[in-house]
């Protein structure tokens, strides 16, 4: 699939199609982005960090005073799984990250952080350093706990620039799960629903593929969140991005 390095592409090359419609049982639907603005380098220098660190206290998150996040009430999800499974003073991997708002919740939970992007930061914080994905998925670097929100679901659909790979979220996650320790915890997040490759934003994970992105891994929790009303929902572009909980198997 690397041949395929010229996204974003507005149509499905013809001879992806059946790859990424799962041979015609995954719908797809349009909404089409071109996302590579976003691709400078970033800079997280200490004071930028510093400033998602004293609003993304578990405090702040639980009173709702933490300020603007990007999805929602994620933070309130995120810190109830890191609090339930004790993921503080832990190595941990933060998945797809524009923003540090996971990093600084680790951070303030005492945890050693490593933000793996495709787009790597340069970062100038202690306890937190930046990987790119592919230095991620050579390395043979475990780590106690990984965290990945609404990152999974754009693997391999171009919208930032990446290439073409029908199969990239399945391989993001095989990724994750090969650089956790033995039944290390991933805490997931991506938009669950009715099936659907919804062209080129990100797929909605439902009956059909959710269980071949979950095959390395036991589900421990859903947070706040019931599994069978979510994948109840009717065929939408949109959905919930749920917290999820797993163990590696």
């Amino acid at each position: 699939m690397s041949s395929y390095n010229n996204s974003p592409y507005k149509v499905i090359p013809t001879e992806l199609y059946s790859a990424y419609s799962m041979n015609g049982k995954n719908p797809i639907l349009d909404m089409w982005f071109d996302n590579r603005d976003s691709l400078e380098v970033p800079t997280w220098t200490h004071t930028y960090v510093s400033e998602f660190v004293a609003n993304f206290t578990p405090s702040n998150i639980k009173q709702n005073t933490h300020g603007y996040e990007p999805y929602g009430n994620a933070s309130r999800w995120i810190l109830s799984a890191l609090e339930k499974f004790s993921i503080v003073g832990k190595r941990v991997a933060v998945v797809g990250s524009l923003t540090p708002w996971i990093e600084a919740i680790l951070l303030n939970m005492g945890n050693t952080v490593t933000t793996v992007e495709y787009n790597v930061p340069t970062v100038e914080y202690p306890g937190l350093t930046a990987i790119s994905y592919d230095a991620f998925v050579e390395s043979s670097e475990l780590y106690d706990a990984i965290v990945t929100y609404s990152s999974v679901e754009h693997s391999g659909l171009g919208r930032y620039g990446d290439p073409l790979d029908p199969d990239g979220d399945l391989k993001t996650m095989n990724a994750i799960c090969r650089h956790l320790i033995d039944k290390g915890t991933l805490v997931w997040g991506a938009p669950v629903g009715h099936d659907a490759l919804v062209w080129n934003a990100h797929r909605i994970y439902g009956s059909l593929r959710l269980p071949l992105l979950f095959s390395g891994f036991k589900e421990l929790e859903w947070i706040d969140f019931n599994k069978s009303q979510l994948l109840s929902l009717p065929l939408s572009r949109n959905s919930v991005n749920p917290v999820v909980v797993l163990e590696k198997i």
